[in-house]
This record gives C-alpha cells, structure tokens and sequence, in this order.
C-alpha cells in the first residue's frame, strides 16, 4: 500500500514517500497560496498570495534548529529558538554578521564575548529622549555595578568608579589636547 484514501476521517495517508520531479511544486491552499519547490538547483519555500507566514513548534520546551554546512562538509547549527527558555541563541563560536561582506560579527567563543567591526566607524546609539548609554561590569563582590554613563538628559559623561591612566598616558582636555596630566612612573605633571 503506497497510499490510501480515507473517505470517513476526511484525509488521506501516504506510506511511501511522494516526490516531485525538478520544478514541479507542492502547492497548499486553494489559489496555491504556500508552495514546496525545487528547480534543479536551489529548493524555495514560498508564501505567494495572501496572508503571513509561519514556522512553528508547538511541543512544549522543544526548539526549532537552523542548520546549514559548516564549511568543511559537516552539518553545523548556526542559531536555534530555545522554546525552553523563550529566546533566539547562537552556539558558542558562531558569529552572528551584520552588512553584506560580513562587515560587523558579535561572537561568543564559551569564555569571551567579543563586537568586530571591519569597516567604517562603530556607532553605540540611544535614540530615545533624555535616556542614557550605561556601561556596567561586575562591582568585586559579584553584582553589578555601573562605571560609565552618558546622561542624555543632563547631556555630559558621568564617572560613577575611579579612572586611571597607565604610567606615561595622558589625560587631555581642550580640542587640541591643550593641558594634560600625566604621570611618567616617577614624577606627576600638569602641563598647559
């Protein structure tokens, strides 16, 4: 039996696989709205008229997994949705790339977290209203604490931890680095 009509449950059962030859659709809804499709080359899923569409799990905590050749002729997950803990991961030691060439990678190796940009200036941007960029690191005692803010309402750079600059580096002030104070690993100097 390869398939087999079942006129009192409404719907059919297939045994067997079925297949469709190169560009030959497997097309769903009434104006073959969702269609399944190879053309020899390259395979499509394709929603063509009308509505949304949608990729869903609905077994409790199970994920749905990306998977594509790792380069090497293996089989690699480069994202998956964690219906566990509801969010988007990337694996440890997979970037995640912004811009056409590959411009800008977030990553994550197990240890570190590294932001690469290759091209252009870096921008860190808070478009909303009188709100802050808050930089914040572990306090020594395993909280968390904030060191850097720029307070976009009181528009000025906040200090909230010490700031301190390696022997022989200045720190300037003026547009031309007008006056600085250094300190050369024997002597301190304010210099205008």
């Amino acid at each position: 039996t390869y398939f087999q009509f079942y006129g009192s449950l409404g719907y059919s059962v297939f045994y067997k696989r079925a297949r469709f030859q190169d560009s030959i659709e497997a097309a769903f809804g009434t104006q073959s709205d969702l269609q399944l499709f190879h053309d020899g080359t390259d395979s499509y899923i394709s929603q063509t008229n009308t509505g949304d569409l949608y990729i869903r799990q609905t077994v409790d905590d199970k994920d749905i997994i990306f998977q594509s050749d790792d380069g090497s002729g293996g089989l690699k997950s480069y994202f998956y949705l964690d219906g566990s803990i509801g969010a988007t991961i990337v694996p440890d030691s997979t970037s995640l790339g912004f811009g056409t060439g590959g411009d800008m990678y977030i990553s994550h190796d197990s240890t570190n977290t590294h932001i690469s940009n290759f091209t252009g200036h870096l921008y860190i941007t808070n478009n909303s209203d009188d709100k802050d960029v808050i930089l914040r690191s572990d306090d020594g005692s395993g909280g968390i604490t904030e060191y850097i803010t720029l307070d976009g309402s009181a528009t000025k750079v906040t200090l909230q931890k010490d700031l301190r600059a390696d022997d022989n580096v200045k720190i300037q002030a003026g547009s031309s680095g007008d006056v600085y104070l250094l300190h050369n690993g024997t002597d301190s100097k304010i210099e205008n």
